[in-house]
């Protein structure tokens, strides 16, 4: 039976706006300080964003939050995690398993982020300049600017559902 390939066939994406967020706080303070600071509603969903990489697989908690209002959906994630490698070590009589931790990042062109916001809406139809405004006033945010998701290499990262 031959093989059939569908050639030139791309998926059309959903247009998303993408908002780097720089803090020290952790995830689940961040997302506190924006549903107090914003009045809006982020709750940590049940599955974590699970990225498996070659050696480990990392876990990203993910933040979802749905604007009735802009008919959007938003998410916060974290751009650094701490993932964990099982290595075995034969060293001696007796072989042990160690476990290393190591820091992962989400978006290895952003390695600076701390955060990202994910507004599946397009940039036209959504507030951004006021919400950039808002994240502003938030005293534990040291900046927040919009990123260049064509740079994006892995924007499979960002599919959360």
């Amino acid at each position: 039976m031959g093989v059939h390939k569908l050639v030139d066939w791309d998926m059309e994406e959903e247009p998303f706006v993408l908002i780097g967020i720089h803090s020290t706080t952790e995830p689940y303070r961040m997302a506190y300080f924006i549903n107090k600071y914003l009045k809006v509603c982020f709750k940590r969903q049940l599955k974590d964003q699970d990225i498996t990489l070659q050696d480990y697989i990392a876990r990203y908690p993910v933040y979802h939050y749905r604007d009735v209002d802009q008919n959007a959906s938003l998410y916060l994630i974290p751009n650094h995690c701490k993932a964990q490698i099982k290595s075995i070590s034969s060293a001696g009589l007796f072989a042990t398993n160690q476990v290393d931790e190591i820091k992962s990042t989400l978006i290895k062109e952003y390695r600076t982020v701390d955060y990202f916001l994910k507004i599946e809406k397009d940039p036209e139809h959504f507030p951004l300049k006021k919400l950039l405004s808002d994240l502003n006033q938030i005293p534990q945010v040291i900046s927040v600017y919009q990123t260049d998701t064509a740079t994006i290499k892995n924007t499979d990262y960002l599919i959360f559902e």
